[in-house]
C-alpha cells in the first residue's frame, strides 16, 4: 500500500468514527488460546467461551459432530475443550465471534456471504497447508478467516461507493478487488491492513491481508499468504464466493502462488490436484453448515 492510501484511509477513519474493535471476547482469550498446551489455564478458557452461549454451543456441536465423536456425548464446556484441543477452539472461537462484526450492514455484501467465503477460505487454507505437509498450520486457519476483512471495513466506512463497487463488480463478473481498486483507489487489502494493525494482528496475517491478492516472494508469510491466495481463489471459483460469478479462468499448477510453494515443498509435486479441487465440493457442505450453526443458537451446560 502506498502511503498517501494509507494516510487516506487513517483519515478517513478518523473522520466517521473508529474501524471496528477487535470482539472482547477475543482479547480475552487470545493469550489462553495461544499458550502452550502444557501451560494452558484450561478453567479459565472454559470460563470464558461459558459467557457466551452461542460459542459455547459451537463447541459443542463440533465435540459431537462425527469428525471428532468419542464414544460418549461430550456434555460440557470442558468436554469440548479438552477433546478439541487448544487450537480447535481457537478456530472455533474466531469462527463464531468475527461475524458479529458484519451482522446486518445497510449496504455491502450479506452477512452470509462474507463469512461462508471467510470460512471456506479457512477451511481450504489449513486442508492445502496439510496436503502440501506445512509443520506450522496453526496460522493458517486464521489467516484464511480473515483475509477478507478489510471488506468489513469498506462496508462500515464508504457504504455507498462499495455497493455500487458490488453492484458493477457482480454485472460484470469482474473480480472484487479489481472493480475496487478501478472506482475507489484502493482495494479491501488496503483497508484491510489498516484494520489488521490497529487490532495488532501478527505481521504474517497482517502481511497475508495486504498481500493475498498478489503474493510475492518478498515479506513476512510468503508462505502462509500463498496459501491463502490460491484457497481463496478455488473458494470464489467453486461456489464458495461472494455471491456472483467471476469469469475468470483457473489453472492452480500454472499459478506463479503454487509454483512459489512448489519449490519449497515437495509435497506440492506429489498431489492429484484435479482430485484436489473436486474434494472442495466436501468442504462447501461443511461451510454451510457451520455458517448455519454460527447464526443459529442452542443451549449448553458449562
Amino acid at each position: 500500500m502506498n502511503p498517501a492510501t494509507h494516510k487516506m484511509l487513517l483519515r478517513r477513519v478518523s473522520e466517521i468514527g473508529s474501524l471496528p474493535a477487535m470482539p472482547s471476547i477475543l482479547q480475552s482469550l487470545g493469550e489462553s488460546l495461544s499458550a502452550n498446551p502444557s501451560d494452558a489455564n484450561v478453567d479459565r478458557i472454559v470460563e470464558l467461551i461459558s459467557y457466551d452461549k452461542s460459542l459455547a454451543a459451537q463447541c459443542l456441536r463440533v465435540a459431537n459432530s462425527a469428525m471428532f465423536r468419542r464414544r460418549n456425548d461430550v456434555e460440557t464446556v470442558k468436554g469440548a475443550v479438552v477433546a478439541l484441543g487448544l487450537w480447535k477452539i481457537r478456530d472455533i472461537v474466531y469462527s463464531c465471534t468475527l461475524p458479529t462484526l458484519l451482522s446486518s450492514p445497510k449496504e455491502g455484501m450479506a452477512p452470509t456471504t462474507f463469512w461462508r467465503h471467510a470460512l471456506g477460505t479457512a477451511m481450504v487454507t489449513q486442508h492445502l497447508a496439510q496436503k502440501l505437509a506445512i509443520t506450522s498450520l496453526e496460522k493458517f486457519y486464521l489467516a484464511g478467516l480473515l483475509h477478507d476483512i478489510g471488506i468489513v471495513v469498506n462496508a462500515m466506512l464508504f457504504k455507498n461507493e462499495f455497493h455500487m463497487v458490488l453492484s458493477k463488480a457482480a454485472g460484470t463478473e469482474t473480480p472484487l478487488c479489481e472493480v475496487e481498486q478501478e472506482m475507489l483507489g484502493f482495494t479491501h487489502c488496503d483497508s484491510g491492513r489498516v484494520l489488521a494493525d490497529t487490532w495488532k494482528l501478527p505481521e504474517e496475517i497482517a502481511h497475508t491481508i495486504e498481500f493475498h491478492h498478489v503474493p510475492t516472494e518478498e515479506g513476512a508469510g510468503i508462505e502462509l499468504a500463498c496459501t491463502v491466495h490460491l484457497a481463496d481463489l478455488l473458494c470464489r471459483l467453486r461456489g464458495l464466493g461472494y455471491g456472483y460469478y467471476e469469469a475468470r479462468a483457473f489453472d492452480l499448477a500454472s499459478e506463479p502462488a503454487w509454483q512459489l510453494l512448489a519449490a519449497s515443498h515437495p509435497a506440492a509435486l506429489e498431489l492429484d490436484l484435479a482430485r484436489f479441487t473436486f474434494e472442495l465440493d466436501e468442504h462447501a457442505v461443511h461451510v454451510e453448515a457451520m455458517v448455519d450453526s454460527i447464526f443459529g443458537g442452542a443451549k449448553v451446560h458449562a
